[in-house]
């Protein structure tokens, strides 16, 4: 991996914290440059849609900037140094323009549970169409249980 770069997509929770921990060991292992990106989700607004969904998507981007404070927190601690980007749904660049005009080697993604649905995450065939990038969803580590 060595000089390659790697995009980590992150979100809170088990699997974004796994994602997270595996390209901190690559970077550290290979020397691959690490980029880190949340995406905030946006609600819809209009005439159909009732209110404005203005304050909404404000705190939702709010949030998803604090999960990248946090991630960048976490990597700090080790000595992982990267960039971090916050994309917004809806909002050019899209995920897919934003991993394609990086030309990234590696795109990890945290796992999903998708009810009804394949497990993965639903970003999957999209950044495949749009990038050459090797695409990996992580699933987290099974809970340790303990006898007693």
């Amino acid at each position: 991996m060595d000089g390659k770069r790697m995009l980590v997509v992150f979100e809170p929770g088990r699997s974004g914290a796994a994602a997270l921990e595996l390209a901190r060991d690559l970077v550290e292992r290979e020397g691959a440059t690490l980029t880190v990106v949340g995406v905030a989700p946006q609600g819809m607004s209009g005439a159909r849609c009732g209110n404005s969904a203005h304050d909404y998507n404000l705190a939702i981007q709010d949030s998803v900037a604090g999960d990248l404070d946090h991630a960048r927190a976490w990597l700090e601690e080790f000595g992982a140094r990267a960039s971090y980007e916050l994309l917004i749904d809806r909002v050019p660049p899209s995920l897919d323009e934003f991993a394609a005009a990086g030309r990234f080697d590696l795109v990890l993604l945290p796992a999903r549970r998708r009810p009804m649905r394949a497990p993965g995450h639903p970003a999957v065939e999209r950044l495949r169409r749009a990038t050459g990038a090797e695409i990996q969803v992580i699933a987290p580590r099974p809970k340790q249980r303990t006898h007693g």
